[in-house]
């Protein structure tokens, strides 16, 4: 008896849990890239920032030496993709570069110290990082920034730009997987970067219990005799009441298995990686260009700016001016290009035009200088041939077709003719072609044909002019090979047998005397 028919668990489509989504160009998304030369550790620094930033991101991007920063501006247009983290690395220590693409600003932060996110996890007992905590993107929170400074009111705008946007009163906690903290100090200048996941677990309720209800699998009561062993063997609490009461909170709704809206569960944070200790040393204008807004270690003057800002502001002008010295360069070539094909056909035309001419005068002088020949009639031509004139029947079939005589090619010759001519005798062609007799190697061990050859000569020996053997001692060699050697007359095979029969007598000769 079959089953029931199973029913798909939708685990990719969590539109019935965030709530309505945002619309596709109001999601951020990013680009994790490297430039340089890495080594090793920054790889995989790299990768820990593609999986942080997921499901928003390109998690299996391919780089290459020749991609410029143009052509991954070019190809980000297209995809949505909002900004760039570029990590790089020189003799002084790795960076990492946050940009808004296509057109700027640049965020250039100094990387001091970094833990990738398998080290963490080798590090804790019990690390906490499923797979399904990345089908949702973190949330952002930043301690400290709020001093009042322009290059970090540009950052917090910055880095909360580059992850969705959430409502608190609409948001569901089933969604809030991950969070990403960011801490400020002012007196180091330094930013601390770590990245957790949640886990939330009821209190109030005992440890076994809690696992009952949290797991699927039966918990093993082979060595009790009783459930209530099992209820009541360690007790009420938790571990997260027994380290930090502050740690519970009463949720708003529904999180996980036996976290129950406004009931008090214990939040507890685990960190996954990478961490990071960063410091902000440059903003740009531009996209990893542009007019410097900001720098930790170089202080100018207003006066240096404004020189700075006029000097670029002439290259740009001159820059403008050869592009359209160089534009207008190009047309000019292009009409004179277009010119002087045009007049090449002209030129072409005329002198055809020229040729024909000739050739008419020169057929118009040779008409002229060779005499015409007179039209004249079939009676004129007979006076003018034969010196008579025509007869009644001749006039009559003037214009009618002349009769044209039939001429047999070959003729049959009869038997008791009048002529007295013989009868014409046909020979077959020789051959053209016959079969070369000194070919190396070619004809030996082949019978030759009738017309080739002397009778009473093989192959071998008619080159030498040699007789072929008669002696009895010989004559079993012909026997044997005259398959070979033989030819086809008559008379070689009679000659043959003769030789054999002379040689079968001297053998009982030879018997007889023994």
């Amino acid at each position: 008896m079959g089953g029931a028919r199973r029913k798909k668990k939708r685990t990719h489509d969590l539109g019935g849990k965030q709530g309505p989504p945002l619309p596709e160009d109001k999601v951020p998304k990013s680009f994790v890239l490297g430039r340089g030369k890495l080594p090793p550790p920054l790889q995989n620094l790299r990768h820990d920032l593609r999986k942080l930033m997921m499901p928003h991101t390109a998690m299996n991007l391919k780089e290459s030496n020749k991609n410029t920063m143009r052509d991954f501006v070019h190809v980000a247009s297209p995809l949505g993709v909002t900004h760039f983290m570029i990590i790089s690395n020189t003799k002084v220590a790795p960076y990492l570069r946050i940009a808004r693409s296509p057109h700027g600003p640049t965020l250039t932060f100094k990387i001091h110290s970094y833990t990738l996110a398998a080290d963490i996890t080798n590090a804790q007992s019990r690390p906490r990082a499923p797979a399904s905590i990345y089908k949702t993107p973190p949330l952002l929170v930043m301690n400290g920034l709020n001093t009042g400074e322009e290059h970090l009111k540009l950052a917090i705008i910055m880095l909360q730009n580059m992850f969705p946007a959430i409502n608190v009163h609409t948001v569901k906690l089933a969604t809030c997987q991950r969070v990403l903290l960011l801490n400020y100090d002012k007196k180091t200048k330094l930013f601390d970067f770590r990245h957790y996941s949640i886990s939330a677990q009821p209190t109030g309720v005992s440890r076994n219990i809690r696992k009952l209800v949290q797991r699927k699998k039966l918990p093993d009561l082979s060595n009790l005799t009783d459930v209530s062993e099992f209820v009541s063997k360690s007790g009420y609490g938790s571990e997260s009441e027994a380290e930090d009461q502050a740690a519970k909170v009463e949720l708003p709704g529904e999180y996980g298995k036996g976290n129950h809206a406004s009931q008090q569960s214990a939040v507890k944070l685990h960190e996954v990686g990478p961490r990071m200790t960063l410091q902000l040393v440059k903003v740009e204008e531009g996209l990893c260009d542009g007019d410097v807004m900001f720098h930790e270690y170089v202080k100018k003057t207003p006066e240096e700016v404004a020189a700075l800002r006029a000097l670029k502001e002439q290259r740009e002008a001159l820059r403008k001016q050869r592009r359209a010295e160089q534009e207008a360069n190009v047309k000019r070539k292009e009409e004179e290009r277009r010119s002087k094909k045009k007049r090449k056909f002209v030129d072409q035309k005329v002198e055809h035009a020229a040729e024909e001419d000739a050739a008419e005068d020169d057929e118009a002088g040779m008409s002229a200088d060779e005499p015409q020949e007179e039209e004249i009639d079939d009676a004129e031509w007979y006076r003018r041939e034969v010196g008579e004139e025509p007869d009644e029947g001749f006039l009559t079939g003037s214009h009618q077709r002349r009769p044209v005589k039939f001429v047999k090619k070959f003729s049959a010759k009869r038997e008791g003719s009048e002529s007295g001519n013989k009868d014409i005798q046909f020979r077959p062609e020789k051959r053209q072609a016959r079969r070369p007799e000194s070919r190396p190697g070619g004809n030996f061990g082949k019978r030759l044909g009738k017309n080739q050859g002397n009778d009473n000569k093989r192959y071998g020996e008619q080159e030498r002019g040699k007789k072929p053997h008669s002696s009895s001692s010989s004559s079993r060699w012909q026997r044997d090979k005259g398959n070979t050697f033989g030819h086809d007359s008559a008379g070689s095979s009679r000659k043959t047998k003769g030789a054999n029969r002379e040689g079968e007598r001297s053998n009982k000769r030879f018997k007889k005397s023994r």
